[in-house]
């Protein structure tokens, strides 16, 4: 049968009549909000209206869509930075489902989008946490203990290849406690629960609350306006609760207790305490052990994606209106890319294409000649250059425990990666960890052994032990130890304590000396721990890239830019793919994207370089873009080309091509290699890596699968085109090879290119945030006291760089 995908088309678009106003929209300018007063205009107006509204561009002017059947908009309306206006143009336009332009499409994805979510809304089988995220059955798919595991579904259209539209499905899973809070609350108990998340059962409508305070109030005593008058909270909610009311809200005592939450305009509301079930997110310790049961092999998401769509999507009414939905998804038609040839050390290449004068190997066989040829004589990695000055700092408790032997681990699992390093020989300094609970007291440690030590510049590697945090939330200790010993010009990455407590043991020789070594159940998990701090911690942060790409790229420059948390990260790639730079991280005024000044600046100081080294005229240049460029980003891009023409540095025929890559969608694409071998069920398996699929400007990319992807579905890597001159297929092929850089992990695939995972490893660190404040105050009697007792620090989270 071939690839599928999880979009089902409509059917009966043509059939389909909707008319829609057109309003001129004055006031909205092209500053930095721009773009987020855009949003917010099309969701707080169509949650205001109740029905679907959208804005397009006419003649470089924004309009206001509106369905011609819903009330008037506001006359003005407030936004960030000033005031919009809405102006009638009288006009009364058809909506043509079938017509596919930028803007029709736009106003066509709009109104279905809003048409299916209303629809699904007023489904009692069906709830959903908040307006635009899946939706999930009200019966639990599988009870663990105190957990109930929900499963729905995401759901979005999307343009289809064959020029219709059709529904982007996708599977969705979320823990929820069994039982509900408390039914009786002290502000003492409730801190438990402050600000963690909550599903409300609000009567039949079920949706995601984060509570803020607990009431000292109870449901009879709280008060609610309705119709003028004041009625209590419960009764309130059973007056509006469609008849016959579930049992929970039937059963409510009239003393329980009340918390607050606010709702997305940031208006205080009341809950019912015995109606809200705590969220637990797939990071806390208390769902990691059922987290596998949301990790779906291809054949089980394949046949749970079909039987909701045949539960709930086929026909899905909208007032008046059905829209008919196909039972079976539209027929793909992909194409593969090769993996690009290697080069190691030595001048020694690889390849899965057959090229002259490079060693053979298979797709199946890839993975694991990558690792042999890191550590063998004849390859190694591609970087053959001595080390600058090392160093690796330490715990003073883990000096004095399993210091020694993970140091002599280390510089073996180093050398072995990298001989050409002359030795992994880091000059070993201890810090005092004894005592300090938080992360600014062993941050104060580590900038006062730096400096007492007066360490000169270098690289180097630091061990942290793990501070709490919440889940998914980066180290704050690591972002001000990579951060800070910046100024002293200390290049650095950090590692945790946890890895060697758990790997290391104490024991005793046939002298009765004590020593520390592995445990016997643990040395596999060591090495492969090892290798990773060797290849990510070490080589990597000093810019030694175990290998590169042997086959051209289609561009001549690529260059990869992402921000986070106003900290920006470039790296860029010749079309060699063996000229690998990154620059500095640089700091940005706003908090998720640049100025058009500073990507002009920065682009010009890039791509002058650029050309100094390069052997050929940069005719192709390639920005990638980690999640959403913004016009100011784009119009700094084309600012900086400009300029440099001017000067002569570029020629009159470079053109610069945008790509957007995507880590999430509302509703994510998947494709499945389905086999029809004549039984009831058809055989699914994942695609295997190197399969594309592009519709219109968006491109869906297998960076992983067989025969690498051992578990799970494969989910395809989003390349949005944006604009440019070099073709989308290329821009796409030449992503692909930059994920073949499976730096990281040699033996695996890479779901991400080099230009976003490299700039990501950085920012994770340069970015997050610490407290600067309590960090500069002085607290040095607290670090220099001898009284304080020596705590074990528990350890760490697991990530996917490393358990590192």
């Amino acid at each position: 049968m071939g690839i599928e995908s999880n979009v089902f088309p409509f059917l009966n678009l043509s059939e389909l009549s909707t008319q829609y106003r057109l309003y001129e929209i004055k006031g909205l300018k092209r500053h930095a909000e721009y773009y987020q007063n855009r949003q917010n205009l099309i969701h707080r107006l169509s949650n205001q209206l109740k029905h679907p509204v959208t804005i397009v561009e006419l003649d470089e002017k924004p309009y206001l869509v509106v369905a011609a059947d819903a009330p008037e908009p506001p006359e003005h309306y407030q936004i960030v930075r000033g005031i919009v206006y809405f102006v009638s143009t009288g006009n009364i336009l058809t909506l043509d489902y079938s017509l596919r332009t930028p803007q029709n499409d736009e106003i066509c994805l709009r109104f279905l989008h809003f048409m299916v979510q209303s629809a699904l809304f007023g489904n009692a089988q069906l709830w959903q946490p908040s307006a635009g995220e899946p939706f999930f059955e009200k019966t639990p798919h599988q009870i663990f203990d105190s957990l109930s595991l929900f499963r729905g579904f995401s759901v979005r259209p999307v343009l289809t290849e064959s020029g219709g539209i059709g529904l982007c499905v996708d599977i969705q899973h979320k823990f929820i406690s069994i039982e509900p809070l408390p039914k009786y609350l002290t502000e003492q108990a409730f801190q438990q629960y402050k600000a963690k998340h909550c599903i409300y059962h609000y009567g039949h409508q079920w949706y995601e609350i984060q509570l803020s305070e607990v009431s000292d109030l109870n449901v009879t005593e709280a008060m609610i306006s309705d119709e003028n008058n004041s009625i209590s909270l419960l009764d309130y909610a059973i007056k509006y609760c469609r008849k016959p009311i579930p049992e929970d809200l039937a059963s409510i005592a009239q003393d329980a207790a009340v918390v607050h939450y606010f709702n997305n305009q940031n208006v205080d509301r009341m809950a019912i305490a015995a109606l809200c079930h705590l969220v637990y997110d797939t990071a806390n310790p208390v769902t990691q052990k059922y987290h596998p049961y949301t990790i779906l092999k291809p054949h089980i998401r394949y046949s749970a994606i079909h039987q909701l769509v045949e539960r709930y999507l086929q026909r899905i009414k909208f007032g008046n209106i059905v829209l008919k939905v196909a039972s079976t998804p539209e027929k793909t038609s992909l194409a593969a890319f090769t993996l690009p040839d290697y080069r190691f050390g030595n001048n020694y290449r690889l390849s899965l294409r057959g090229t002259t004068g490079a060693t053979q190997t298979t797709l199946e066989q890839v993975g694991q000649k990558r690792l042999e040829l890191l550590r063998s004589p004849n390859a190694g990695v591609f970087v053959q250059e001595q080390f600058d000055r090392q160093y690796l700092l330490l715990p003073q408790t883990v000096g004095d425990s399993f210091g020694l032997k993970f140091i002599q681990d280390l510089k073996k699992a180093v050398d072995q990666l990298y001989p050409a390093g002359g030795g992994y020989k880091p000059q070993v300094i201890y810090y005092p960890d004894r005592g300090f609970r938080t992360y600014v007291e062993q941050g104060r440690a580590i900038l006062k052994t730096v400096q007492d030590y007066q360490l000169q510049p270098g690289y180097g590697v630091v061990m942290l032990h793990r501070t709490p945090t919440l889940p998914r939330q980066h180290d704050p200790l690591s972002a001000l130890v990579v951060r800070e010993l910046k100024n002293y010009e200390l290049y650095v990455a950090t590692i945790h304590s946890a890895m060697g407590q758990e790997c290391y043991e104490l024991r005793y020789n046939e002298h009765s000396q004590p020593f520390y070594t592995a445990r016997n159940q643990k040395h596999g998990k060591l090495q492969g721990y090892l290798r990773a701090v060797a290849l990510n911690k070490v080589l990597l942060t000093n810019e030694r890239w175990p290998f590169v790409l042997d086959t051209p790229l289609h561009a001549d420059i690529t260059i990869g830019i992402d921000v986070k948390h106003h900290t920006a990260g470039y790296i860029t790639i010749d079309k060699d793919g063996s000229r690998i730079r990154t620059l500095p991280p640089i700091t940005s005024k706003q908090k998720e994207r640049l100025s058009s000044s500073q990507v002009k600046a920065c682009l010009i100081e890039i791509l002058t370089k650029e050309v100094e080294q390069a052997a050929y005229p940069l005719l192709h240049i390639v920005i990638h873009r980690d999640g959403r460029i913004y016009e100011c980003e784009i119009e700094g891009a084309k600012q900086a080309i400009a300029a440099l023409k001017k000067q002569g540095i570029l020629s009159e025929g470079a053109a610069l091509t945008i790509l957007e890559i995507s880590k999430s969608a509302p509703a994510s694409l998947r494709l499945f290699d389905v086999i029809d071998k004549k039984k009831p069920l058809p055989f699914v398996q994942n695609p295997q890596i190197g399969y594309y699929y592009i519709t219109n400007n968006d491109g869906y990319l297998c960076s992983t699968g067989r025969p690498f992807l051992k578990q799970g579905t494969v989910k395809p890597l989003r390349v949005k085109y944006i604009e440019g001159k070099l073709p989308f297929e290329q821009c796409l092929e030449d992503v692909y090879y930059l994920t073949a850089l499976t730096w990281t992990k040699p033996d695996d695939c890479s779901r991400y290119s080099i230009t976003t995972k490299i700039n990501d490893r950085r920012l994770s660190e340069d970015a997050s945030e610490y407290d600067e404040d309590a960090l500069r105050f002085d607290h040095q009697e607290d670090i220099e006291s001898e009284d304080i007792s020596d705590e074990k620090i528990d350890g760490e989270t697991a990530s996917e760089e490393a358990n590192i």
